[in-house]
């Protein structure tokens, strides 16, 4: 089938479920029922060069992250893919960390190798595959090289699109710099409830209990309680006080909640 082909929707799980979980079983179902390369696919026959491993990992992190499959080869006539395995495997740690000396540290990617002793698919037994898989994370987008060489520069940006890495054009920035904004302001507008919190005590940290006065005067006040004059913009509930009320509102949510699922 043709790489250009778009994939079933069995084909797709297969992907998602690989992608998110990769182990033997995945990886051998992925093989054995894939329709060919797409943006966040790659094929390689044979183990290639760091700084072109580095350049399609960072086309990948710029798109939509993806897997890179070292040992399946492309039949250059009708598009087929065979699954022919490495002949070695060098070590997996000096292998990432070559590649990591062109990448930026907010890029993340995992190095996985796997062997097949025995398998339901003849075709994988005593094969070995390497697999980098590259997380999405739009917050850091677009991923510059951070190293030259003879593939790369330092301000290249690599995206991937059509089944190949290629450099980023005026549309593919555009798109790059929109999803950008989009998780930027989504970051910063969601706050988790103990953030919301935290600000709340900050605010009650800025406002004084009693109304501020001369230091003499503070002296002679705080020796003598019943002269104290308090501050009537503080906040009548104390914070701890709201906290309980709070904690007192979430179990009446929590308990009508199970009821209705009881109901």
């Amino acid at each position: 089938m043709s790489s250009n082909s778009k994939p079933s929707k069995s084909w797709k799980e297969e992907f998602s479920q690989f992608f998110e979980f990769p182990s033997r079983e995945s990886l051998r179902e992925l093989l054995r029922n894939h329709t060919g390369e797409y943006d966040d696919l790659d094929f390689k026959s044979e183990i290639v060069s760091d700084d072109e491993i580095a350049k399609n990992i960072l086309g990948m992190a710029n798109k939509l992250g993806g897997v890179i499959i070292f040992g399946v080869e492309e039949n250059k006539k009708d598009n087929s893919f065979e699954s022919k395995g490495l002949s070695q495997l060098n070590d997996k740690t000096d292998f990432k960390n070559k590649i990591e000396k062109y990448l930026p540290s907010q890029l993340n990617f995992e190095v996985i190798d796997f062997k097949y002793e025995e398998s339901e698919y003849p075709n994988l037994k005593g094969k070995s595959f390497r697999v980098v898989v590259i997380e999405y994370n739009p917050r850091y987008i677009p991923f510059l090289p951070k190293k030259d060489s003879q593939n790369i520069k330092r301000y290249h940006i690599f995206i991937r699109h059509n089944t190949s890495t290629m450099l980023a054009e005026y549309e593919h920035l555009q798109d790059i710099l929109n999803r950008r904004i989009e998780t930027t302001y989504s970051s910063t507008t969601e706050m988790t409830l103990a953030e919301h919190l935290a600000q709340l005590k900050e605010l009650y940290s800025m406002i004084q209990k009693n109304k501020p006065g001369l230091a003499l005067a503070l002296d002679f006040l705080n020796s003598n309680p019943a002269f104290i004059q308090k501050n009537p913009y503080y906040p009548q509930e104390e914070y701890d006080a709201f906290i309980s009320r709070m904690i007192d509102i979430k179990k009446e949510v929590i308990e009508a909640i199970i009821q209705r699922r009881e109901i």
